[in-house]
């Protein structure tokens, strides 16, 4: 029985090979022979996708999954966690910004948890993006009734359980499916936890949220959790 699913999103990401040797190392360590390692290729346009194929031959616990357009980050972190097999469902972006270790640490607290999320205390990222952050940490305050400090971290680990329960309220094109995941959870009173993590510069490469579509992603991402929440409220009530 698989034990741990980790995601891994991946877009034309020059730190993938590095990542991905990491994250698969950790998984062995954390569930020796009962973890695996989904890297989801949003239709990379730099080789990304041959270099993670070839990882895949190579080690035994990663899996390759590719999108057949770019269709962004949520719908590739979506089709993963469908596609995983683990009791225990885990996502880190592949910026290599968040130390893989950091979720060895995610999952010595899990125990008794629905979900485990980190929380980027110290950001090293730019305005714009710090300036999205605050716009999802009032959102979620607001859905959830309760604040979470950093309910978008890319480093996260949630029951299998917890995601059935999500699923059906996700189109499969949503844009921020943990700003739903972390929503429901707290709505539902499934135990949480938060632990923080350290967070680092990019190294290579460049953020595919650029400045001019901060506005877009906003106003798509608070359209799309407000739907989530109503639908979830009506089943609920």
């Amino acid at each position: 029985m698989t034990e741990l699913s980790l995601v891994l999103p991946v877009y034309n990401e020059p730190s993938i090979d590095k990542v991905v040797r990491e994250v698969a190392a950790l998984v062995d360590e954390l569930t020796p022979g009962a973890g695996e390692v989904i890297v989801v290729d949003d239709a990379s346009t730099d080789g990304t996708g041959v270099i993670v194929d070839a990882l895949a031959r190579e080690l035994s616990s990663v899996r390759v999954l590719h999108q057949v357009s770019n269709q962004g980050h949520g719908p590739a972190l979506i089709r993963g966690f469908d596609e995983s097999a683990g009791r225990w469902i885990g996502h880190l972006d592949t910026d290599d910004q968040i130390p893989t270790a950091e979720l060895g640490r995610l999952w010595a607290v899990r125990e008794g948890r629905s979900l485990v999320l980190g929380n980027r205390r110290t950001r090293h990222d730019p305005r714009h993006r710090l300036v999205l952050t605050a716009c999802v940490r009032s959102l979620v305050r607001l859905l959830a009734g309760r604040p979470v400090e950093d309910a978008n971290v890319p480093c996260k680990l949630f029951t299998r359980e917890l995601w059935n329960e999500v699923r059906p309220l996700l189109a499969d094109d949503t844009f921020a499916p943990s700003l739903a995941l972390v929503i429901l959870a707290a709505r539902w009173d499934r135990p949480v936890c938060t632990l923080e993590v350290a967070h680092r510069p990019r190294s290579a490469g460049v953020s595919s949220l650029q400045p001019r579509r901060l506005a877009s992603v906003v106003v798509l991402a608070t359209r799309q959790t407000l739907r989530v929440a109503l639908v979830a409220a009506r089943s609920r009530g």
